[in-house]
């Protein structure tokens, strides 16, 4: 496991209901530059940074106390977003996305040369997802690209549901937390490898899997 050092943390509140730009500018340069920030989405708080940057994304690994092991899933901020991360989206998952994107929702397939491996844990497959929830996207369109990202908890802890348990977690632990009130949801998404020619639920979360077979067509 990384070390981690303690730190300064800055709290930037946004309207959940009317987000402005340039509440959230501050926090997507940061991102961009490498450093670590906690943010809304429509499931719980996540944390994350540029997913381009190997060292920047070592340190979500070191804020979260996270082994290096695990791999960390993409936030895009536009499902078209998809085609630059991964590779081999076939008819099937192009139907998942289309109805269930923006949303719950985080689909593994092969990634692409642009993915460091500090993200995928050197595996070859990586998850994406477009999350429903508007000061995420902006943040992730504000900084250019997608955000390596897992829940804003401690390794071992419940995923925090609101702004104030995000700031329980990872006050101290990261570069800024963006205050947004309660998540919609408060259910981590439904996780589907989408990699191999069979699909194969990885986690159920806010989206039943009887409901995505339906719509794969599986028995």
């Amino acid at each position: 496991m990384l070390a981690f050092k303690p730190q300064e943390t800055k709290i930037v509140i946004v309207n959940p209901q009317n987000p402005k730009e340039a509440d959230i500018a501050l926090v997507a340069e940061a991102a961009r530059f490498g450093q670590v920030v906690v943010f809304p989405t429509d499931t719980v708080y996540g944390i994350g940074t540029n997913a381009l940057l190997p060292e920047a994304v070592l340190g979500v690994f070191k804020a979260k106390g996270r082994p290096t092991g695990k791999p960390l899933i993409l936030l895009v901020a536009d499902p078209s977003d998809v085609d630059r991360y991964v590779i081999g989206v076939n008819d099937a998952a192009r139907r998942l996305i289309k109805e269930y994107w923006p949303g719950p929702l985080t689909l593994i397939f092969k990634k692409s040369t642009l993915v460091p491996e500090e993200v995928t844990a050197g595996g070859n497959t990586v998850g994406i997802r477009c999350p429903d929830d508007i000061i995420a996207r902006t943040l992730i369109k504000l900084v250019g690209v997608a955000l390596a990202t897992t829940s804003a908890n401690i390794t071992g802890k419940p995923s925090p549901k609101n702004a104030e348990e995000a700031k329980e977690s990872m006050m101290g632990r990261v570069d800024y937390i963006i205050d947004g009130g309660q998540v919609k949801l408060g259910v981590e998404s439904t996780v589907v490898d989408m990699s191999s020619e069979e699909p194969k639920l990885v986690r159920e979360g806010h989206i039943p899997w009887d409901e995505l077979k339906g719509k794969l067509r599986l028995s």
